[in-house]
This record gives C-alpha cells, structure tokens and sequence, in this order.
C-alpha cells in the first residue's frame, strides 16, 4: 500500500508539474508572438524609411546629373 501511495503522490507532483509547464509555454508563446509582431512593426518602418532615402538619393543624382549637364553646355571642350 505504501508503495501505492507514493505512485499517486508523485503521479499528482508530475500531473501538477506538466500543468505548470502548459502556462510557462503558453505564457512563452505569447510573448514570442507579441515580439514578433514589434519586429514585423518595425522592419516595415524601416523598409519605408529606406524607401524614402533612396527616392531622396534618386532625386539628388539627377539635380547633380542636370547641373553636370548644364556645366557641359557652357564650358568649352578641351582640344
């Protein structure tokens, strides 16, 4: 009978154990899934600032390339 006891005793420890380790998991995924979500947010806050610096630069090239073009016109060529 002892020998009973004792199983249930550590069946309940074990049972009382994995219930435990269900809300730490979950607990886990929770906060994995709202990190996730930050970086999702975030990368696509950067892709557009990204966006936006590389129409800036696309702008600056083609004034420089229009001022290039004008310095050409005017000075004469070396012969």
């Amino acid at each position: 009978m002892e020998l009973l006891d004792l199983l249930e005793s550590r069946v309940d420890s074990l049972v009382t154990e994995i219930e435990l380790l269900r809300r730490e998991n979950a607990k886990l995924r929770e906060d994995a899934s709202a990190g996730l979500s930050g970086l999702v947010e975030e990368n696509n806050y950067l892709k557009q600032a990204l966006e936006e610096e590389q129409h800036l630069k696309d702008a600056v090239l083609k004034r420089v390339d229009g001022l290039l073009s004008r310095l050409q016109g005017v000075t004469p060529s070396p012969q």
